[in-house]
């Protein structure tokens, strides 16, 4: 039988590793599809840290696009 807080348990935003309760790394980080940060899990910090440097290089490029389809 599954324990009841197993169905309420965050995952990791950059692994999508489950987090055990109390345990969560939580930042606020830039999201692309909404403007401003969330606040979002993290299993831990170095992952929390990659997450962002993708994110920032992610928007970094979508700005840059030359083709046209970005608007």
């Amino acid at each position: 039988m599954l324990n009841k807080m197993q169905l309420f348990r965050k995952k990791c935003q950059y692994c999508g590793k489950k987090i055990d309760r109390g345990k969560e790394i939580f930042r606020d980080v830039r999201d692309p599809v909404f403007v401003g940060t969330r606040k979002k899990a993290f299993c831990c910090i170095e992952h929390a840290e990659l997450y962002e440097k993708e994110i920032n290089e992610y928007i970094k490029n979508s700005r840059n696009c030359k083709t046209g389809c970005c608007g």
